[in-house]
Order: structure tokens, then sequence, then C-alpha cells
């Protein structure tokens, strides 16, 4: 639809939609009302202007290139601008980047989010794991409290995309002559869910195959504030955790159709579960070296969506995270695929 028919449609309207049709397009373009250098910047002065280096605070200013503030770190004598390391380093289409972050965050698909934004299916394929590898720093930095309910659960492992495959494919259905995998084997990726009763999410692929107590203490150990009490099934790896870290622990045995012990229950951890396969299934399958950026997506997509400025709330946490590009790049070498 052109402009002009848009025109014309709203010369239609009664007094009083054409009110809620201004009011409507003020709030989307008060979305686009921001700029993404000033953010960058703003946040290095939140965050002590820290080195994405090497992390050390003491950092100086250090000259203005192209419009664009530069500073130094004393300790690494490395140069860096406020967004190095960001999912916007070394972009060349910022504006562009600008205006694809709600494409993302509406769902779309890469192709309709390509031709939204005017960039190649590539780039946009590439911008929204940029992104998504940038919403981990949200991820890294949260903590529950209070009763944390904790579970783990399996995807299949995934080679999609890739083209020389170290495996025989596999096919719809299973013939008599095939060999099963019976249970959790190394077919599947295990995924630590954990949520405590104020709506805090951490979720986590940790490896391929079952979940031990080392592996859940690798995830929950320094996300758990003190005096938290945890809730799980009866899983004797979460009973090993918590009692090498003397934490109160209580299990819920749903073999035995006990569901809810007074205030102890899974139950908001099992329904995140589910709505995350259910969500996930949306992209149509998911290659396994991706599914943390996914994870990453779906614990902030309830902080966006509740956010004054859904857009500028998602371009703040996308500027926070300085390892972003590293992150992306080295996305095929993540632990939990090996």
């Amino acid at each position: 639809m052109e402009l002009k028919d848009i025109q014309q449609k709203i010369s239609t309207l009664s007094e009083a939609e054409r009110e809620r049709v201004y009011t409507q397009i003020l709030r989307i373009v008060s979305e686009y009302d921001y700029d993404f250098t000033e953010i960058e910047l703003g946040n290095k002065k939140g965050d002590g202007c820290s080195c994405p280096h090497c992390a050390s605070k003491k950092t100086r200013k250090n000259g203005v290139i192209k419009g664009v503030q530069r500073f130094i770190c004393n300790d690494c004598k490395k140069n860096f601008r406020p967004n190095t390391g960001s999912a916007t380093s070394k972009l060349k289409k910022k504006e562009l980047f600008k205006a694809y972050i709600p494409q993302l965050l509406a769902g779309h698909s890469i192709r309709k989010c390509a031709k939204e934004t005017g960039v190649c299916i590539q780039t946009a394929f590439d911008w929204r794991h940029k992104i998504l590898s940038a919403f981990n720093k949200q991820q890294s930095e949260t903590r529950l409290s209070g009763i944390c309910e904790s579970d783990d659960i399996y995807f299949t492992f995934s080679n999609k995309g890739e083209k020389n495959l170290t495996r025989t494919p596999r096919k719809r259905g299973k013939g008599i002559f095939e060999s099963k995998k019976r249970g959790i084997s190394t077919d599947k990726i295990a995924v630590i869910i954990s949520s405590d009763r104020k709506g805090n999410k951490h979720l986590q692929a940790i490896k391929r195959g079952r979940v031990t107590a080392y592996e859940i203490e690798s995830v929950l150990k320094d996300k758990l504030e003190p005096q938290t009490i945890l809730c799980t099934d009866a899983h004797r790896s979460y009973t090993a955790f918590a009692k090498q870290n003397k934490i109160e622990h209580h299990t819920i045995k749903a073999s035995a159709k006990e569901y809810k012990r007074g205030v102890y229950h899974v139950q908001h951890v099992n329904s995140i579960a589910s709505d995350l396969k259910l969500w996930i299934k949306d992209f149509k399958g998911v290659s396994s070296k991706y599914l943390q950026n996914y994870l990453n997506w779906y614990a902030v997509n309830d902080i966006i969506e509740k956010a004054a400025n859904p857009v500028r709330n998602a371009a703040v946490m996308i500027s926070l995270s300085s390892v972003a590009w590293e992150q992306f790049k080295n996305i095929g070498n993540l632990q939990y695929l090996l």
C-alpha cells in the first residue's frame, strides 16, 4: 500500500478514529526516536568505561575521530570505541540496523526482515545472531532468589545448514532394522531452565546427553542468591548439587503423583519448558549451534515487551554487550556442541 492510499483511507475516518490513528502513529515514531551512538556512549559512562579487551576500569578519553569518541586503556594500551566488540562493531549500515530491530522483535522471518529493512538475506541472518549474542549479557547477569525452580529439558541435536555431515542423515520414522537410541543419548542437547517466583528466568544449553551434578553446579552455583530455596524434581544430580553447596532443597516426585507440597512445586518451570518448545517450533528447526542464542531471545522477551518503549529497551540491551562480536564469531565452537 502506497502513502497516497493510506492518506485517502484516513480522510474517510471520523474525528475520533483519526485521533486514535494519530496516537498510534506517534507511538510508532517514538520507538525510532533514539540515537544508537548516544546510547552506546551513555552506556560507557555508566559502566565506568571499562576496556572491552581486558575489562580494566583504568581508561581515559583519547580524542575524537570522525565525530566518534575514542578511549585508551592504561593497562593493555589498546584503543577502543564505545561500540568496540558490540553487535554494531564494524557495522556500515547502523541506520538500517536500527530499523531491523523492530522486525526482529516482531518475530518476522529472515526473508521478511531482509525485505522490510532493505538488506540481503545473509546480512539479516548475521544481524539476528549478533543481536541474540548480545542478549547473552542479560542472561549472564541474571540472579535468582527466594524459591527457585529448576529442571532440564532436551532438544534433538541438529546440524541444520551444515554442508558436510559427520553422521548418516536422519529419516522420517525408523525402519525395523535401524538401531534405536533409547532414553537420553548424545543425540540430545540438555538445557537447564531455572526461574524464581519473581519471574526471573535463566536458560542455558549445557551438554550433549544427560546432565550430572557437575554441570548443574557450573550453571546454578553463581546464579542463586544466598538463602535461595531450590525446588526440583527427584533427579539425583540436583540433590547432589544442593547437598554439596548446602542449599535448602525440596523435591517433587511426579512419578508418585506428587505435584505440589505446600508452596513448593515446579509448575512454573514446567510451564516455561512447555511454552519454550512451542515458541521455538515457529522457527521451523533451529541448528544446535544457534540454540543458545534462541534461549537468550526467549529469556529477554518478557523484559522487552513490558518496557514502555520495547524497541529502545532492546537497543540498550544490545549496546551493553562488549563481547557480542566475539561470541558471534565463535558460535560454532560452543562447549555444549562437543
